[in-house]
């Protein structure tokens, strides 16, 4: 069986970015929101989304470099 090697802070983060962008125009359709928060808001999660799939490209690299290390 695979080990999962996607640190945890990386998942938490890539599940708030996508929620995020996912629930702003959600939100935004049963509240009044102006148009500079909704661009806000699924701009804030799609960086979050791509900074936890940077995270998780550095722990596999890392985990191939300490493999071939062994």
């Amino acid at each position: 069986m695979k080990r999962n090697t996607i640190p945890k802070s990386a998942l938490v983060c890539l599940i708030i970015g996508l929620l995020m962008t996912a629930l702003t125009p959600l939100i935004g359709r049963y509240f009044l929101l102006p148009d500079f928060l909704k661009g806000f808001l699924n701009g804030l999660g799609l960086a979050v989304e791509t900074f936890a799939i940077i995270k998780i490209q550095q722990s596999k690299k890392n985990m191939k470099c300490l493999a071939s290390n062994d």
